[in-house]
């Protein structure tokens, strides 16, 4: 199962990355700081006050950030997680776990936004499309989701914090019956939520 990251803008020179990842990252911060003091919220019918769970507006602060800003797909979940989908079709090789530059670059670009996130956890899920055994694409998943547990480790992301598993071809979002629909399933998902 090939793997394809296609940015929906041009290729970015290392200096415009590296930029718009400082920029990123002081927004962010900025921004969570600001959050953390949203105003008390009085539940209907009672004098008690409880804060705005800091979460919440974490994770809707990173949805906006990733897909306005980076041009992924982030979707907030019924569970309380932010799910952000990675598409891979050309982000691994042919039958190989190793990331490709395109991946590597995007990893690189969303990495300091989950750095700034310390009170969560990620999980790393890794898709196939359906060619080959099910048994092989559920191992290459499972590599391919711990080849990107690895690379944000080596970026500054604690282990701790980290967790990989593959679903092989077994979630499709698009029709596996057509090249498209293959490319769409190969796919890398994070799953972020808080620490419990």
């Amino acid at each position: 199962a090939r793997g394809a990251i296609r940015p929906q803008r041009a290729a970015w020179r290392t200096t415009d990355v590296t930029r718009f990842t400082i920029v990123s990252t002081c927004m962010l911060a900025l921004l969570l700081s600001a959050c953390s003091t949203l105003p008390s919220l009085e539940p209907l019918g009672s004098s008690a006050t409880s804060a705005v769970p800091p979460w919440i507006a974490q994770r809707h602060l990173l949805a906006t950030t990733l897909t306005e800003q980076i041009g992924l797909e982030a979707q907030e979940m019924d569970d309380g997680s932010l799910l952000v989908r990675l598409p891979a079709a050309e982000g691994f090789a042919l039958d190989s776990a190793a990331p490709t530059a395109p991946l590597r670059d995007m990893l690189d670009t969303i990495t300091p936004l989950l750095i700034a996130l310390p009170d969560t956890e990620l999980e790393i899920l890794g898709h196939t499309d359906s060619i080959g055994s099910e048994l092989h694409n559920l191992r290459l998943s499972i590599s391919r989701a711990e080849a990107v547990m690895d690379y944000l480790r080596a970026n500054g992301i604690p282990l701790a914090r980290l967790s990989a598993d593959g679903r092989g071809e077994a979630e499709p979002i698009a029709d596996n019956g057509t090249k498209v629909g293959r490319a769409t399933n190969r796919r890398v998902e994070l799953v972020l939520r808080p620490i419990q």
